[in-house]
């Protein structure tokens, strides 16, 4: 549970800093996404000796093999889409369509993890996810530009990558999974767009290696609650990330918030939080 909030607070922390570093100092796409991964890929790699572990006969485990084939291809997918709306689209609007994440997730966990099937709570996942989408939606309508749907694609892999990662913990320790990945994610950028180093901002260079810092600790935490948890309950309490968003969003970028219908919304989150782990 307590990895789960952690993971909340770090994923709060690394959309606002990479909405700074696309936006604020106009840092390309192409430039970032190498670079962070490769951050992500190096802090992590600090915890290995501690906390990482690898059983070679991994290497002809087919199954295993796919599964990682499966969770590198959904994380490209949702990585390449992922920052293209962070930059282009307000933050409110952004997690909006991320918000949709959580019920996706939920669902496909629910169809492919068997022993994660409970009503009590799927139902208790689906009043958080609603509330959260009931609360955004204007209009009783959403209308969806290019770049929004491309965000619906990211949040779409995202959860796929999910159960993916669920698999996987089976054969690989957290920490070791989320380097790999991270590793095999970088090359692959650095392979396609060929960044260079020495065009980024020194200040947005700093900050991407905070950003990287901010998503060590959002998604080992993470791996780690999808170990413990299971994918719906830390999805749950990985809804609270959003919440922190919209709250800095506020402050810091001045976008307009409806602190009314938000503080009832938080308040059904945190009763379905409170729910599954009483539960």
């Amino acid at each position: 549970m307590l990895e789960a909030l952690i993971a909340s607070v770090g994923y709060a922390g690394g959309v606002l800093s990479d909405k700074v570093i696309l936006c604020k100092y106009r840092t390309p796409i192409k430039l970032f996404v190498p670079t962070v991964f490769f951050f992500l890929a190096l802090i992590t790699a600090v915890f290995l000796p501690q906390w990482g572990g690898f059983d070679i006969k991994i290497l002809t485990d087919y199954r295993a093999i796919l599964l990682f084939l499966g969770m590198i291809g959904a994380a490209i997918g949702w990585n390449l889409f992922y920052y293209k709306g962070l930059l282009k689209e307000d933050l409110h609007e952004f997690e909006l369509i991320m918000l949709l994440t959580p019920l996706t997730t939920i669902i496909l966990a629910e169809i492919f993890i068997p022993a994660e099937r409970s009503w009590g709570v799927l139902i208790a996942g689906l009043a958080a996810s609603i509330a959260f989408i009931a609360s955004r939606v204007k209009k009783h309508h959403l209308r969806l530009s290019v770049a929004a749907r491309g965000t619906m694609a990211a949040m779409f892999f995202m959860a796929i990558e999910s159960i993916f990662i669920k698999y996987l913990l089976d054969y690989i320790p957290p920490v070791t999974l989320y380097f790999v990945r991270t590793l095999f994610i970088f090359i692959i950028f650095a392979i396609v767009y060929h960044p260079k180093i020495s065009k980024f901002n020194r200040d947005a260079f700093a900050l991407t290696i905070i950003s990287a810092m901010f998503g060590v600790v959002q998604m080992v935490l993470k791996f780690y609650g999808f170990q413990s948890l299971g994918v719906i309950e830390t999805t749950m309490v990985l809804l609270l990330g959003p919440i922190f968003v919209y709250l800095f969003s506020f402050i810091f970028f001045k976008e307009r918030q409806n602190f009314v219908k938000d503080a009832i919304t938080a308040s059904i989150i945190v009763s379905c939080v409170l729910y599954v782990t009483i539960k």
